[in-house]
């Protein structure tokens, strides 16, 4: 599956926003909202392995923000992961267990 056919699919559940990490807390396109990250919960997540380019790599998270916002957060792999975003991931895991 590509990112872009993962990108569909999360939208076709209901993960119609983007979300963007800024230290932490996350910002959702097509609302002035921003999130700490204790108001999120990472509901799904889908990883893309191309294999030839570790550039392709990478994982979407889908994400539900306490007032029912849904939205995704796309994470690329290895060493082109934004600081921001791995840290977000990261926290957000650690709330799940």
């Amino acid at each position: 599956m590509t990112l872009s056919e993962l990108q569909e699919m999360a939208t076709l559940k209901g993960f119609t926003h983007h979300f963007n990490a800024h230290g932490n807390h996350v910002t959702c396109d097509g609302k002035d909202m921003n999130y700490p990250a204790e108001d999120l919960t990472i509901i799904d997540s889908q990883s893309v392995d191309q294999g030839t380019d570790p550039g392709d790599d990478a994982t979407l998270y889908m994400i539900e923000a306490r007032d029912g916002t849904r939205g995704t957060l796309i994470v690329p792999s290895s060493f082109y992961t934004d600081h921001d975003k791995a840290e977000l991931v990261d926290h957000l895991q650690r709330q799940e267990r």
